[in-house]
């Protein structure tokens, strides 16, 4: 099983390194839900040779029906990311009826190609999964990354075996949202040839010292040294 880890820093990707990891997907903000990453942390990740990195082009928070200048920026992240020596995009775009937005992810898989490509869990709100697994397929998606329509991925398992059932020779399901050491058994035995998780943990703020501000919040999530045992343990979960 291919096991995919959401990173959002250098110390995180050498964490997922070390436990044992086989890709990443690199983001920025996952308190957001991730958001594209930087093109200086892109280059510092491809550069370290650590481990294949997939990038996130997502351009804000929020639902997944862009505008005209939020598509021209994808195009571009897609072309930076592509040029940076990244090995896979991830990227998803749904209509105001949640509906794949074919015109556009068709011009974006031609952008892409032929880095490998991930649908995002844009697919958990979209309106008929079976039907936008079969456009997906054809635009030449390679992996859709999905906790089963519901909020986590063990509560839509249901849901994900039934599509792996359905669609797994033709594309891959990779199963992720609070997949942990407790319940990663369950994927591995649906099946599944990829799993996505992520070790990081929200990181105490600094203390901010007397007559400062301190209305203001400094949330900072990474996977670190104290938190990448648990991901450590769902990888040999996984692959034994």
């Amino acid at each position: 099983m291919t096991v995919e880890v959401c990173v959002s820093s250098i110390a995180s990707l050498e964490n997922a390194k070390k436990a044992g990891a086989d890709r990443v997907e690199l983001c920025s903000a996952l308190s957001l839900g991730g958001i594209t990453p930087s093109i200086g942390l892109i280059h510092m990740a491809v550069n370290s040779a650590l481990l294949p990195v997939h990038c996130l082009i997502r351009p804000r928070e929020g639902h997944f029906t862009y505008n005209e200048n939020e598509a021209k920026l994808i195009e571009e992240d897609i072309k930076r990311a592509k040029d940076s020596g990244c090995k896979g995009i991830v990227i998803g775009a749904l209509t105001s009826e949640f509906k794949l937005d074919l015109v556009r992810l068709e011009y974006w898989v031609k952008l892409a190609s032929p880095l490998h490509l991930t649908f995002h869990r844009a697919f958990d709100v979209v309106a008929n999964p079976d039907n936008a697994l079969e456009d997906l397929i054809s635009l030449g998606f390679n992996t859709i990354l999905s906790s089963g329509q519901m909020e986590k991925a063990e509560d839509g398992i249901e849901n994900l075996i039934r599509l792996h059932s359905l669609f797994g020779d033709r594309i891959t399901l990779m199963p992720g949202s609070g997949v942990t050491a407790k319940n990663s058994l369950i994927f591995k035995k649906g099946g599944f040839r990829a799993l996505h998780l992520s070790g990081n943990q929200p990181l105490p703020s600094l203390t901010i010292p007397n007559g400062v501000n301190k209305t203001m919040s400094f949330l900072h999530q990474e996977l670190n040294e104290s938190h990448f045992e648990n991901l450590q343990k769902v990888i040999n979960i996984v692959k034994g």
